[in-house]
């Protein structure tokens, strides 16, 4: 419970770091990228977690087919990562979206700074 209390509080971070980037927003449009920011913070802080886990396990791992078959192939971490990563890029883009054009460049270096 105390690692899933670490986590809800790096989450609860980041939906804040992601908010104030989006504070000037009119009305409607921020309430729009409110659940579009909800699920990047989720999204970006176990992206974290698993890079943290995929350098302490590697990407690779080995499996057992039988008592001959074996070998290596890319752990289920890294798939969920790969995953996790199109996700997030896609909901980026969706937050972007909602920006005036002429804004579009500031707003994009505040989210990478993250």
């Amino acid at each position: 419970m105390v690692e899933n209390a670490e986590k809800l509080k790096r989450i609860k971070k980041e939906r804040a770091r992601l908010m104030k980037i989006f504070t000037d927003l009119d009305d409607n449009k921020r309430s729009t990228c409110v659940a579009l920011i909800d699920r990047a913070a989720f999204i970006t802080v176990s992206l974290h977690d698993l890079e943290a886990q995929l350098n302490e396990t590697g990407w690779i791992e080995t499996y057992q087919n039988g008592e001959n078959q074996y070998g290596m192939k890319k752990a289920a971490a890294a798939d969920v990562h790969i995953s996790l990563t199109k996700n997030l890029n896609a909901i980026m883009k969706q937050l972007l979206e909602l920006v005036p054009p002429a804004q579009k460049k500031g707003k994009l270096a505040e989210m990478m700074k993250g």
